[in-house]
C-alpha cells in the first residue's frame, strides 16, 4: 500500500491548465527516468480533480514541490 504522503492533489480548472498539467507530467517523467505513477481522475468531486501517486515517497514529494512551484498552488 502506497503511503498517504505520496498521493499529490492537482485540482485543475480548465482545458488550458489540464493541457499544461499533461505536458509538466510527461517533462517530469521523463527527467526522472520514466517511474512507475498512477493517475487516478475523481470526477465526482467538485473541479477536475487528479491524484498523482508514485511509488517512491521522495519522488512524489518533488513532484509536488515541482508543480506548486510551477503552478502557485496544487
Amino acid at each position: 500500500m502506497v503511503p498517504k504522503i505520496a498521493e499529490t492533489e492537482v485540482r485543475l480548472t480548465g482545458p488550458e491548465e489540464a493541457d499544461r498539467f499533461s505536458r509538466f507530467l510527461h517533462d517530469f517523467l521523463s527527467d526522472n527516468g520514466f517511474p512507475f505513477v498512477i493517475i487516478h481522475d475523481a470526477p465526482e468531486r467538485l473541479g477536475q480533480l487528479r491524484r498523482v501517486v508514485f511509488e517512491e515517497v521522495s519522488l512524489s514529494l518533488k513532484f509536488a514541490r515541482e508543480w506548486t512551484h510551477g503552478q502557485g498552488a496544487a
